[in-house]
């Protein structure tokens, strides 16, 4: 069974708007409570780059995320974290929507020490 992550982009401009956007989610979603969703979103990039020019490569960018669904998953010790690489987007023609691969595989251990060994440093996080 296939799993899929939407991802909804753009600008809600005004109050009305935003319960109007809400209230149409909840209509396609079936879900008629909004949780609150906390997540820790860090961004890695390769120590050594491909040097800037026509036969620059790019550089693959990597992820790690941890939801944050309890007072004890503050602490970064106890979080579940994954590691998450997204393709370049793909366009269907048959449909409305563009899509985007994503991969994405559960780590243990110490996630910063594993992210330096594959040669990746920390660039910015996202929260």
């Amino acid at each position: 069974m296939s799993n899929y992550e939407c991802s909804l982009q753009g600008i809600v401009i005004g109050q009305d708007q935003k319960e109007k956007l809400i209230q149409r989610l909840l209509g396609i979603c079936g879900n008629d409570s909004l949780v609150d969703l906390f997540e820790h979103e860090i961004i890695f990039t390769p120590s050594t780059q491909t040097p800037e020019g026509p036969a620059r490569n790019d550089d693959v960018v990597l992820r790690v995320q941890s939801k944050i669904t309890t007072e004890k998953e503050k602490s970064f010790r106890f979080r579940q974290w994954y590691l998450c690489m997204q393709g370049n987007p793909e366009p269907q023609r048959a449909r409305a929507v563009t899509v985007r691969p994503i991969a994405r595989v559960q780590l243990s251990g110490d996630v910063f020490r594993f992210m330096r060994s594959l040669g990746y440093r920390y660039k910015k996080k996202k929260q």
